[in-house]
């Protein structure tokens, strides 16, 4: 748990949600099998500059985790009543590996709500990261399962016993597992994503690990050729999750970009 959070009752479902700062918008989407507690090491950063946002999507964290079919619309969709009961018109997004590619697929669709745009790892392109997941965690979940799935991800361990069990102990529910097991089945429903980047304009920062071996760096540069206004940082001895990784570089890097006019 984190301090300052708050519920919200959204059209159907209900979600967790915290915010701190003044200023304009930001909002942070977390990965596949996280939670808001994912942004504790850059929160309060990113607070100094922004109002910012930090909330569990659905299916995901303490958020309602109905027994859907879940996609990246369903995703996508729910990042927008989010926007919209908070009455946040126009936003800047930064999105981790799943979240990434929601904030991206919700940018180009809604591109009069985005002013800028981080992306983090993300997929989009075949990777097969999905059956590496389904490698490491299987059919049911145990605590060991997600210890060694962790030091796959992580270029260094990162994680403490603390830490572990409590993220255990929030995902380890039936609900829980249903929505994971749901989103690693989803439809590729972003085939066509390649020629629409062609034709999205927002800035946007592309930060990717040197050693991530869930989902490659070589996807980064792919993004990069496709994104006309686009940049791209890379950070050396860091693996799937940056913004975990390499906090600081990762909360200066953001500011920086988020600054330019």
């Amino acid at each position: 748990m984190m301090k300052w959070e708050f519920w919200i009752n959204l059209k159907k479902y209900r979600t967790r949600f915290i915010v701190k700062g003044s200023g304009e918008p930001l909002v942070l989407l977390h990965g596949l099998g996280s939670s808001l507690e994912t942004w504790k090491n850059n929160l309060d950063y990113f607070a100094k500059y922004f109002r910012t946002y930090a909330f569990d999507m659905i299916g995901f964290g303490l958020a309602d985790k109905p027994k859907i079919r879940y996609r990246l619309d369903v995703f996508a969709e729910f990042l927008k009543e989010f926007l919209r009961a908070l009455k946040i018109e126009k936003t800047n997004l930064i999105g981790s590996s799943l979240g990434g590619l929601i904030a991206l697929w919700f940018s180009i669709n809604n591109q009069e709500m985005v002013r800028k745009l981080v992306i983090e790892a993300s997929p989009g392109f075949e990777v097969g990261a999905g059956n590496t997941i389904k490698k490491y965690m299987g059919d049911w979940w145990t605590i060991e399962k997600l210890k060694k799935f962790y030091d796959f991800i992580y270029y260094r361990p990162i994680i403490d016993d603390k830490t572990l069990i409590s993220r255990f102990k929030m995902f380890n529910t039936p609900e829980a597992k249903y929505s994971y097991k749901s989103t690693l089945e989803m439809p590729k429903d972003w085939k066509d994503l390649s020629k629409r980047l062609k034709n999205f304009k927002k800035p946007t920062l592309i930060i990717w690990g040197k050693e991530d071996k869930l989902i490659p760096v070589k996807h980064a540069y792919e993004f990069r050729k496709l994104m006309e206004n686009s940049e791209l940082i890379i950070f050396d001895e860091t693996g799937h999750v940056p913004h975990a990784e390499k906090p600081k570089e990762f909360n200066r890097a953001v500011i920086n970009f988020l600054a330019k006019l």
